[in-house]
């Protein structure tokens, strides 16, 4: 199975207004509505595994599934370790086949984010993979922080051109004013900020924290700039909404084949959505 590396599945569409949907995944259910509804769509995906969901014992078995969903619909898909914090995770990604891995610094000083960047370009370049980083950080959504603290945490655009020139890394996070989950209030992003990262910076950038930003908000951020959008908690919600709703009757009667089945018609129904909404539906052409 021969996967699109992350810059190879973000290059047809920089500078065109339209994004690649970037999914986590931690089971089967979840990735089959991924791949069904990018078959749907005919777009592009980036399938990501995040070691906070799922422990890196259990990455084989996962990827193992990835691959044969992926075989199946023969959709255009990146496979990326999504926020790894070590070097150690990044090479044990590496070795089972990820086209992509995201290196997540971006908390330490400016410094060692650059260093530990460095050296995950390196190994992944040698491997023929693609490297994500971040610069500023995106927080949760549910964070008490002050207008001073939300400022600093922005991305600067004179630190961003030279993080980008000294690591080599092959797309760049951004923290522009989304936040990771569920807001407290109405996200403010900063599209200014957005337009002079996208002059300064000469390769693909991505939006954390697309989940629950106002759709208007997210093509805005896309016709800007923004080439790939993280979305977990409005898959993972719909999905278990409809889980429960499925269990709610007499346990006895239940199906677990049908309870998992409802779940996954309503994450494929969201993800539908969010490909049209970033313009991926009908470019899965682009990539043939």
């Amino acid at each position: 199975m021969k996967y699109l590396t992350l810059a190879e599945i973000l290059q047809p569409c920089v500078g065109q207004n339209w994004a690649v949907g970037a999914y986590d995944t931690c089971n089967l259910e979840i990735t089959r509505a991924i791949v069904e509804a990018s078959a749907a769509d005919q777009a592009p995906a980036i399938i990501m595994i995040y070691p906070h969901h799922t422990p890196q014992e259990e990455w084989p078995t996962l990827l193992r599934i990835i691959e044969m969903e992926v075989e199946r619909t023969r959709i255009p898909a990146a496979l990326v370790l999504d926020h790894a914090k070590t070097l150690d995770q990044i090479e044990a990604a590496l070795e089972l086949g990820f086209s992509g891995v995201m290196i997540d610094a971006s908390q330490a000083p400016l410094e060692q984010n650059i260093t530990l960047t460095r050296q995950a370009v390196e190994l992944a370049h040698a491997c023929g993979a693609s490297v994500e980083a971040e610069l500023g950080h995106v927080g949760q959504g549910d964070d008490l922080v002050s207008g001073d603290q939300y400022k600093a945490h922005l991305t600067r655009v004179d630190e961003a051109r030279r993080f980008v020139a000294e690591t080599g890394v092959d797309a760049l996070a951004v923290s522009i004013g989304t936040l990771h989950g569920l807001y407290r209030g109405k996200p403010q992003l900063d599209f200014e900020r957005i337009a002079q990262l996208r002059a300064a910076c000469p390769i693909p950038l991505v939006l954390h924290g697309g989940s629950d930003t106002p759709d208007q908000d997210l093509r805005r951020a896309i016709e800007i700039g923004i080439d790939k959008i993280n979305i977990w908690t409005d898959v993972r919600i719909p999905f278990l909404r409809a889980l429960k709703q499925a269990l709610g009757g007499p346990i006895e009667k239940t199906e677990v084949n049908e309870a998992f089945e409802a779940a996954r018609a309503a994450g494929s129904a969201v993800i539908r959505q969010k490909n049209q909404l970033l313009g991926s539906a009908g470019k899965a052409t682009r990539y043939r």
